[in-house]
């Protein structure tokens, strides 16, 4: 039986496709479906999948709630629409798209439906979709990739020969 590698409640992932490099991420296996923060949304085109119409949307993703100047700029493909409950048990509609995610062990291709996350700490939230196969949570770490590799340059700049 392979082990999965373990992450905290809390990680730093990036998204390639989307010129994203750093974003934090909340990893909840209380929700299904991952979810980002976008400020504005707009259908700048159309796109064929599996004989049905769908929208090319313009996304504006602002990267932090402190800098609203630091935001990213993409444009996702819509490949299906999912009814997702909100924090306040809300149905809502959203559209769903699809990118890579890199998140310490995870390098994979994951959906994520795209919604105003306002007032919501993280910008994205990793569901259990996401997740499943990749990585065990554990809910007492938070932001155990980016101490790996912090460790890992302390560990190789130790290793030095000076």
């Amino acid at each position: 039986m392979t082990r999965l590698p373990v992450l905290g409640w809390k990680e730093e992932a990036s998204l390639p496709e989307w010129g994203i490099k750093r974003l934090r991420v909340k990893l909840d296996t209380g929700a299904k479906t991952s979810a980002i923060h976008v400020s504005s949304m707009e259908v700048v085109g159309h796109h064929e999948l599996d004989g049905h119409r769908l929208p090319v949307l313009d996304l504006v993703i602002p990267l932090s709630r402190i800098r609203p100047d630091r935001v990213a700029r993409t444009r996702a493909k819509v490949v299906g629409y999912r009814s997702v409950r909100d924090t306040g048990a809300n149905a809502e509609r959203r559209p769903l798209v699809r990118t890579r995610l890199v998140c310490g062990p995870i390098d994979a291709d994951i959906e994520v439906t795209v919604t105003d996350r306002t007032g919501m700490i993280f910008r994205m939230i990793l569901g259990r979709q996401a997740l499943s196969g990749h990585a065990v949570v554990d809910p007492e770490q938070g932001y155990t990739t980016a101490r790996s590799a912090k460790r890992s340059v302390d560990d190789a700049s130790s290793r030095r020969v000076r």
